[in-house]
């Protein structure tokens, strides 16, 4: 069988659906009888097509993934094993893990000394944007927009101060080696900032 030289020597299938536009075509527009079937096209078209629905639905099935990944429950390691009353089974957990008990420690060390930084850190700027924030919306006439930044940007605050709050729990987790609600967290008397 003869190998193919150029693209209209190929079989139809493999040929490609487009044509590279010539030299002499330049930017031509297209004939006045493809314009007229374009658009007869156009208007034959239901008015739901009219406003790109194909797009509109690919978007919606994007959303719709999204929010079921969003709604579906975390998957905590199961390596990490926690006795029936709370406390971090710290032997089964070495064991499944690969480490002796003391690597296992260690880890949990440089974990809580983690935390801490990043509770205290995140603490600072959202101490710091808050000032930020008074500082702005003291300082500014009261508008409609105005009113309107300064609501918007309190939830960033706020997204610092859960931040440095959930690194403050889990350092305290680990610190007294069991699992703790965030009551028994405020509640505390052993010590309630993170170290």
């Amino acid at each position: 069988m003869k190998e193919p030289t150029a693209l209209h020597d190929l079989p139809r299938e493999h040929a490609p659906q487009y044509r590279a536009a010539s030299s002499e075509e330049g930017c031509k527009k297209p004939g006045l009888l493809r314009r007229a079937y374009r658009g007869a096209r156009w208007l034959s078209a239901t008015p739901v097509d009219w406003f790109g629905a194909a797009h509109l639905r690919r978007g919606m099935s994007v959303i719709g993934y999204l929010a079921s990944r969003m709604r579906a429950p975390s998957r905590r390691d199961q390596r990490f094993r926690i006795e029936p009353n709370g406390q971090f089974d710290l032997q089964a957990t070495a064991f499944l893990y690969g480490l002796s008990v003391g690597e296992l420690e260690v880890r949990l060390a440089s974990r809580r000394r983690q935390t801490a930084f990043l509770a205290y850190s995140t603490f600072g700027l959202a101490c710091f944007f808050l000032v930020a924030w008074v500082r702005q919306a003291l300082g500014t006439e009261m508008t409609a927009s105005r009113l309107a930044l300064t609501v918007y940007f309190l939830p960033f605050c706020a997204l610092f101060f859960l931040a440095a709050f959930y690194n403050a729990l889990l350092n305290f987790q680990i610190r007294v080696r069991r699992t703790v609600g965030w009551r028994e967290y405020l509640g505390t008397e052993a010590g309630f900032l993170p170290r």
